[in-house]
């Protein structure tokens, strides 16, 4: 292939999409032809199925049975299509389905299958460009600024993959020649003939009479193309402080784009933060709690005025929820301050050891054989990412893990185990990222690193700032992260698991890597003896655990297990009457790690005696230590303990209905999270500033302050208005049946939620998010619809039965219109914006479950202070994540949709009342029975414009 081919680039439009089936047919066909880079022919035609069109087909592709009527069929228009694509390289986006689906066509009508080179667009974009998030043409299209006007129909589709086409083939001319021979050397599995374009660009290569100079913004590595980092400087602050801060809304106008209109709740919020820290001379700085509801633009409304206050000396902390926010603020909202200011703001995102690449790690396997298809796919990507990246943060990548096990081989394992004679330890990310903060004015973290890593910003000289954003999920963040559950059985496999890779002879094992090498040699013999310690401590510990908190104990008989929750005196006893072992376990640990460092340092003297497959082998066997440590500390968290920190922990014991010891299980969970945050996290930092779309779950409750652990006397508290338009961007249905049924988890009520989320698709095929309160709940009522038969004309995901969170919510966006049955997260953790929700059905009011052990040693000691916890603490959280859950709808002003609420509790609990009261989002409230609902959710779509899509 090269510039003479001609490549035929084609979309085609179906009945299904199922290629197993005799009964769908073609509708619509397209080609544009391409040669030199440019498009030289385009023909489209509409096929005569000769059968009926489904109506989602019809509404994804506006092709309807009445336009078709008029049209030839497939073997009227055969010859022409045949003549049109013989002699040409077949091009398409997804070519498996394009390719495979017309061969079909042509051999049902007598014609041979085509016999032509296919390659395929969608995985040359994902390997070309990494670092997208989706890779659905409409998308590519809007990120290359590709006109495309018509998705899913076949001439717009096949001109935009034309186009994507040009672009793809110049972006491999211009790979760096080691990378592209690498790319070659993996070998991922490519559709068709795909891989035939690199191979092609090689073959270029290798016929230059002159080898193309490598450009300037990269450099080799150790054997790896990399993009070259700027050098680490502190920037001069005196134009910082000499510059003022914009005040007035004229002076912010000069400060800020063009393009930003003018928003007084935002400019309340940039004052209000700069007045707080600013000229602490005079007044000392407070806690800020900022509820700053979607849309107002809250990012740009604490960066400008941290902008002003912050420096390299003291730099502020923003805290986030999720990737994406740290994304958004370090590749949007900064640059486009630094567009604008009189000084620059240098920033850095600091995320945990793993999320960042191992570049050792990733050049010693490249090249060795993997089980998994997949990963070859993945080693071409990562090796066109390295020429781009300035992070190494893997997540730039959008990789599932869990699909991947050769990202758990690659990552990076904390600074400590690196060697300054390691090839890589100079141009080494997580190194430079760590060096980078010490001289950034803004560090973006997320509530999980700040809370892990709150040591890190103590150390500084003077007290840096702290925003908290996502208020909401910090708390729960902070709860999560001090949770902690072991078994000691998986202690036990992890410690056989590397003693059998030390002893074992085979080929992959640790033993035939360390062998003939003394030093290594007594090291591992060293480190056997240490590892049947740690058995032996185990062994004792649990056995003591059992005896002390499980025999002849009364137990709670739960579905498959029995729990039980150790009273704090009971857990100060046992602890103090193991503290010997416990103690002699901490130092067996210390004396492990130890020798692992030394391990580390002779393999890294010796790493030239070592083979690529020699490295899988020793990877294999850090990665396996590393789990153990992990759940070794797991361990002495719960058991090396005060008596301060057992007060303020909850510890429980879980084991199987036949109480077999191996089965035991320790669970723990802190219980007075103010008490933890005062005294760790907001010590390090000046008074915090907290904000989120949906902080409070009313204006009285103290659960937020409580949960936070701020003094409400002492804060300043602002609820800024939002400015959607709430009255007509939605309407919210608050369902009545007079057949109530109390029990949400009853069979009868989740059939009756799967017969109404069949009924308001069917009525109005939406793009439609169901939230539940558990993946019981969720199962149970997907079986229904599938039962049906709902699910075989009807695109449907649930959580827990077609994968995780992450997984459904990428299938999701690229199917419309489609239904996402989900809990969890999606009650605070997903953006869907414009047209990939349009309908939210609230299944069951997002209660927690009283039974569980946590909330149960939480709600007793509410009943101690003389309250009641059902008030005080489960009615106002289910508020809270009702409001976030309602918040996914509208998240831009051009946002419109409905809310159902099918829970009958709203309506026929007291509690509900207390609940509508404080949702606090001005969207029309409509009373009624399913049909009563349906019938004004359609009117209300059917008098609005389209202007989502």
């Amino acid at each position: 292939m090269n510039l003479k081919t001609t490549f035929a680039v084609v979309d085609i439009e179906t009945t299904g999409t199922d290629t197993t089936s005799e009964d769908n047919r073609i509708i619509q066909f397209s080609c544009c032809l391409v040669t030199n880079n440019k498009i030289i022919k385009t023909y489209v035609t509409d096929i005569n199925p000769q059968r009926d069109v489904p109506n989602r087909i019809t509404q994804l592709t506006g092709i309807s049975d009445s336009r078709l009527k008029k049209a030839p069929t497939f073997d009227q228009v055969a010859a022409k299509l045949y003549q049109l694509l013989n002699n040409t390289v077949f091009v398409a986006h997804n070519v498996n389905f394009d390719f495979p689906f017309l061969n079909g066509e042509f051999q049902r009508v007598g014609y041979p299958e085509l016999q032509i080179p296919a390659i395929d667009t969608v995985t040359l974009s994902q390997i070309l460009l990494p670092t997208l998030s989706s890779y659905r043409l409409q998308d590519l299209s809007s990120y290359f600024n590709i006109t495309h006007k018509h998705p899913h129909t076949a001439d717009s589709d096949a001109l935009a993959t034309a186009k994507l086409l040009t672009i793809l083939l110049n972006q491999i001319q211009e790979l760096p020649q080691m990378t592209l021979e690498q790319i070659i050397a993996v070998n991922p599995p490519l559709p068709q003939d795909t891989m035939q374009i690199f191979l092609d660009a090689d073959d270029v290569n290798r016929h230059r009479v002159h080898t193309m100079p490598l450009p300037e913004h990269l450099k080799i590595s150790s054997g790896l193309i990399i993009r070259k980092r700027k050098p680490i400087t502190i920037e001069d602050i005196s134009g910082r402080q000499k510059a003022k801060f914009p005040k007035t809304k004229k002076a912010k106008a000069a400060v800020l784009p063009d393009h930003l209109e003018s928003r007084t709740e935002q400019n309340k919020m940039m004052n209000l933060i700069y007045n707080n820290y600013a000229d602490q001379q005079d007044h000392q700085a407070k806690p800020l709690l900022i509820e700053a509801p979607t849309g107002i633009g809250k990012s740009l409304g604490y960066c400008l005025p941290f902008s002003y206050l912050a420096t390299p000396q003291k730099p502020v902390v923003i805290s986030t929820s999720t990737t994406y926010l740290q994304f958004q603020l370090q590749n949007q909202t900064i640059p486009m301050i630094n567009d604008e200011l009189p000084f620059k703001i240098n920033s850095v995102i600091l995320k945990g050891a793993r999320h960042y690449i191992d570049l050792n790690k990733f050049r010693n396997l490249l090249f060795v054989p993997d089980s998994s298809s997949q990963t070859a796919f993945v080693k071409a990507q990562i090796l066109v990412w390295l020429t781009m990246t300035t992070t190494g943060d893997l997540d730039e990548l959008h990789l599932n893990v869990e699909q991947t096990p050769f990202v758990w081989k690659i990552q990076h394992t904390g600074v400590k185990w690196l060697d300054p004679s390691e090839p890589f330890y100079e141009d080494d990310f997580l190194r430079y990222n760590l060096r980078k903060a010490k001289s950034a004015e803004f560090i973006i973290v997320n509530h999980s690193y700040l809370i892990k890593n709150w040591q890190f910003f103590k150390s500084m000289p003077v007290k840096p700032y702290l925003l908290i954003d996502e208020t909401q999920q910090f708390a729960e963040t902070a709860i999560k992260n001090n949770q902690a559950t072991i078994k000691p059985l998986t202690i036990m496999t992890s410690v056989n698991r590397i003693l059998a890779s030390m002893n074992q002879e085979h080929d992959g094992s640790i033993h035939e890597v360390l062998v003939g090498n003394i030093t290594l040699d007594s090291l591992a013999d060293q480190l056997s003896g240490q590892l049947g310690q740690v058995k032996q401590i185990i062994t004792g510990l649990i056995q003591t655990m059992f005896e002390k908190a499980v025999r002849n104990k009364q137990l709670h008989k739960n579905i498959s297990f029995f729990e039980r929750l150790i009273p704090i005196n009971e857990m100060k006893s046992i602890i103090k009457g193991n503290h010997p072992t416990i103690d002699r376990l901490r130092r067996t640990q210390e004396a492990i790690d130890g020798l692992i460092t030394q391990l580390n340092t002779e393999i890294n003297r010796n790493v030239d005696a070592f083979t690529d497959q020699d490295f899988s082998g020793i990877y294999t066997f850090f990665e396996n230590y590393n789990q153990l440590s992990e759940q070794l500390n797991q361990m002495l968290e719960i058991l090396d303990m005060d008596d301060q920190s057992i007060d303020q922990h909850v510890t429980w014991i879980t084991i199987n209905h036949v109480k077999d010891v191996n089965s035991l299980s320790l669970n723990q969970g802190i219980l007075k999270t103010e008490t933890y945050l005062n005294e760790n996290i907001y010590d390090a930092f000046e008074p915090v500033t907290f904000t989120g779309a949906t902080i409070f779950p009313s204006r009285r409750s103290r659960f937020i302050y409580d949960l936070l652990g701020i003094d409400r006397k002492h804060a300043v508290v602002k609820r800024l208005k939002s400015d959607f338009d709430p009255q007509n961007q939605a309407r919210i249905y608050l369902v009545s049946d007079d057949d109530h049924i109390f029990t949400t988890n009853a069979d009868r009520y989740l059939k009756k939620v799967a017969e109404n989320i069949a009924t308001i698709f069917e009525n109005e095929p939406r793009q439609t998010l169901v939230l539940f309160n558990s993946l019981q709940a969720i199962e149970k009522t997907y079986r229904w619809l599938q039962e049906t038969g709902f699910t075989a004309t009807h695109f449907v995901l649930a959580q827990g039965v077609h994968g995780t969170a992450a997984k459904i919510s990428k299938q999701f966006i690229h199917h419309e219109p489609a239904i996402l049955l989900g809990a969890n997260t999606f009650w605070q953790g997903v953006d869907f914006p414009k047209n990939l929700l349009e309908n939210l059905i609230v299944a069951q009011l997002p209660f927690d479950t009283p039974a569980d052990p946590y909330n149960h040693a939480l709600y007793s000691i509410e009943r101690g202070r003389g309250k009641n916890p059902f008030y005080s603490i489960t009615l106002p959280k289910a508020t809270l994540r009702l409001r976030q859950g309602i918040g996914r709808l509208l998240r831009t002003k051009d946002d419109y949709g409905t809310i159902f609420i099918l829970d009958p509790r709203l309506l026929t609990k007291r509690y509900g009342e207390t609940i509508l009261a404080n949702l606090r989002n001005e969207i029309p409230l409509v009373t009624g029975s399913i049909d009563d609902c349906i019938f004004d959710m359609v009117n209300f779509f059917h008098t609005h414009v389209d202007f989502k899509k």
